[in-house]
């Protein structure tokens, strides 16, 4: 063998030692930190406003967006009223919008029945401020808004109040690419 077929030779091989490596790693790469925080998230039950424990398992599969709120947040109250009518709007097309809660249930529940909300709304409690950091809210704020495809993978995040278009615009391009 001459030394050109040699280098050829070693070439190839470290190239297919490369894809090699490359395609085992893809493979057995852990999922992204978000996924496994959604994970959790389903893995959790919260208890609603009547106190009626709810797992967040209920909602797999669906196109979800979950909305960490308190009703001492003014952005939060703002938008509330907002997020119940694109709930309204959207609930045919295998969409939901969860509330939860950092508070406590005697407030959520007045804060619901005075806006006569019918979108679930769920009590974590301080707890609740742990998940949103798992979910990517570093600042730890509110409102954040989390959209969550139908696969459990986190596609839009928001820190702050989300307007009514802007959800509907993530929820669209969600729908349309799945149609």
């Amino acid at each position: 063998m001459n030394r050109r077929q040699t280098l050829l030779l070693a070439a190839t091989g470290a190239g297919a030692a490369l894809l090699g490596g490359a395609l085992a790693w893809w493979r057995l790469a852990p999922a992204p930190p978000a996924d496994t925080a959604v994970a959790q998230l389903f893995a959790q039950s919260f208890p609603d406003a009547e106190g009626r424990a709810q797992s967040m398992a209920q909602w797999r599969g669906k196109l979800l967006v979950v909305n960490f709120w308190a009703t001492w947040c003014a952005p939060c109250v703002e938008e509330m009223p907002d997020l119940e009518r694109v709930r309204l709007a959207y609930l045919d097309r295998n969409v939901e919008i969860v509330g939860i809660g950092i508070d406590n249930a005697a407030k959520i529940r007045a804060f619901r029945d005075e806006l006569k909300l019918t979108l679930p709304l769920l009590v974590a409690g301080a707890g609740g401020s742990e998940l949103g950091r798992l979910l990517g809210n570093l600042a730890g704020a509110l409102p954040y808004t989390v959209l969550i495809d139908p696969f459990g993978r986190v596609v839009q995040r928001k820190l702050g109040q989300i307007k009514p278009a802007e959800l509907q615009q993530w929820l669209d391009a969600q729908l349309s690419a799945r149609d």
